[in-house]
């Protein structure tokens, strides 16, 4: 009689158990749509159908091919998937495209992601807007020529440089596709030659430039000093010693 009674109660816990976690659920959407100060720990990415990976230029980064897009900002990056929810400014990360995301820190994004030119998200992080030394310097910087300049190899390295009259007054090189300015302290990276280069993290700059000999820039970074830079080790200097490094002028 006894047990009969006991079994009895274990429907009706079994139900309120039920309930509970459906609303937890509810709850945890709800924070993750309506921009709450406290975010949703997972999100949930869905497709009709397996979407096609293109490669990010000057990146070891892959993207979802246009067209075939999500809501949200997705990339690929050695064996994780990384969203980006403008909705709430967050990151959530997972080992497979489509599934559950779990919320990961901004500080674990792979500086890989930092490199991606802004023309390749739907929504820019507004974190990463003023990025820089202290939050100082501008966000973009414009590069224009007057004419298209020519490129030619440094020695040593895998970059381009531009040399003689085209030349502009900050330093401007061409490295995977991808091109980087430095000017007043800053760095910044653009998917084109001309115009707006966004600024970047100075530990997203790739270590190939930090062998570009002394004697190819106009403004030596003071803060990469004797052993180039310091965000990549000792930057190998690959390319000390060999003159200027000009060819094909």
């Amino acid at each position: 009689m006894i047990r009969r009674s006991k079994k009895h109660l274990l429907l009706p816990l079994f139900a309120l158990g039920v309930t509970i976690a459906m609303a937890a659920s509810a709850q945890a959407q709800d924070r993750q749509y309506n921009g709450s100060t406290r975010p949703a720990l997972s999100l949930q990415i869905s497709f009709g159908s397996a979407p096609h990976w293109d490669n990010v230029r000057g990146t070891n980064v892959m993207e979802i091919r246009r067209g075939e897009r999500s809501d949200y900002d997705m990339f690929r990056y050695g064996r994780s998937y990384y969203a980006y929810n403008n909705v709430n400014g967050r990151w959530y990360v997972s080992r497979r495209y489509r599934g559950q995301f779990r919320l990961i820190d901004d500080r674990s994004v792979p500086s890989q992601l930092r490199r991606i030119p802004r023309d390749h998200w739907r929504n820019y992080p507004t974190a990463w807007e003023d990025r820089g030394p202290q939050g100082s310097g501008d966000s973009y910087f414009q590069v224009s020529f007057g004419t298209a300049p020519r490129w030619s190899g440094i020695s040593g390295t895998r970059v381009e440089g531009i040399y003689g009259a085209d030349h502009p007054s900050y330093d401007v090189f061409r490295y995977g596709g991808t091109y980087y300015a430095y000017n007043n302290s800053h760095w910044y990276t653009s998917a084109t030659e001309s115009g707006r280069f966004a600024m970047m993290d100075d530990r997203s700059v790739p270590v190939e430039l930090s062998q570009v000999p002394r004697e190819n820039w106009r403004n030596y970074p003071p803060a990469w000093g004797q052993n180039g830079n310091p965000g990549h080790g000792n930057g190998r200097g690959k390319g000390n010693g060999r003159g200027n490094g000009h060819s094909g002028n």
